[in-house]
């Protein structure tokens, strides 16, 4: 078995980034580091043997740097790709047991797109809730059955790429796994799975904060573009899930009220909301432009 893993950069430079790639690389073949900040920095990443480093001097977007790391996984003969980020600290043995719950999974009879770990809040310890991506929880698997599997991390084997077709570079940054996952699910029948003993701490946006009655991750004002006009894109799309839809629908109208009264820089997330809210009601094969 080959797995390479695959994490996107950007403006990452940091001990904390090395260390949690070196935990990594410890459990696949190789590691895909692809750099999407202005400035490359291999030398941060020189004592992992296993890591090859591509840095591309400029923000090609999440979906276009993990294509770029695909095609050399399906050039290698990877067997399986395992995606993380470099702010996901993972446990000793992590990808052994997705291997292990991915054949698990396959022995049962199904047709398994990818599994996944179960993201956890490093700031309050407690998991992150899955709201319209559960479909069911298997008991006796320490499994949970959901619509998409989050980047950090997963286990997919690399020939459902070629199958499937490759990350959608318009959408850039937001909603680039999610949309992988559903489009797999529409046109193989691919269903994706948790496994509920392994978690993995992870940080959505720049922290969490409570709205309503609901603990939420707080977003950045850039990433808010993306959002909203990414969701007007797939709401085009008969394979996104209806639940998702009305779910994050709802979600998306608290938070153009919210944070612009709320959350500061409050121009900024005006601006940005109406740009994607602009954006999004183009068509989708127009070419990525990012916020401002």
């Amino acid at each position: 078995m080959k797995v390479i893993a695959i994490v996107v950069l950007y403006n990452d430079n940091t001990e904390e980034a090395a260390s949690n790639i070196k935990m990594i690389a410890r459990q696949v073949d190789k590691v895909c580091l692809v750099d999407n900040s202005s400035d490359a920095y291999p030398e941060r990443f020189e004592s992992i043997a296993n890591a090859v480093y591509l840095p591309q001097y400029q923000n090609k977007g999440i979906a276009a740097a993990q294509n770029i790391a695909l095609r050399y996984a399906i050039e290698a003969e990877a067997d399986y790709v395992l995606f993380s980020d470099p702010d996901s600290q993972i446990p000793e043995q992590a990808v052994a047991k997705l291997f292990d719950t991915y054949k698990r999974m396959v022995a049962k009879g199904f047709k398994v797109g990818g599994v996944g770990s179960t993201a956890y809040n490093r700031s309050t310890g407690s998991p992150y809730p899955l709201q319209s991506n559960f479909i069911r929880h298997l008991p006796d698997e320490s499994v949970t059955e959901v619509t998409f599997l989050m980047n950090s991390i997963s286990l997919i084997p690399t020939i459902l790429f070629s199958q499937v077709g490759l990350m959608d570079e318009p959408l850039f940054i937001d909603g680039i796994d999610s949309e992988w996952c559903w489009r797999g699910a529409d046109m193989l029948g691919l269903r994706f799975f948790l496994d509920d003993h392994l978690p993995i701490m992870h940080q959505l946006g720049l922290g969490t904060r409570i709205i309503g009655s609901k603990e939420r991750a707080i977003t950045p004002p850039a990433r808010f573009y993306y959002q909203f006009r990414n969701y007007l894109w797939l709401r085009r799309r008969d394979y996104v899930p209806r639940t998702w839809l009305k779910e994050n629908g709802r979600k998306y109208v608290v938070k153009a009220i919210y944070y612009p009264i709320m959350v500061a820089p409050r121009w900024a997330y005006i601006k940005n909301i109406s740009k994607g809210i602009m954006a999004g009601l183009k068509a989708t094969s127009g070419t990525s432009e990012g916020a401002r």
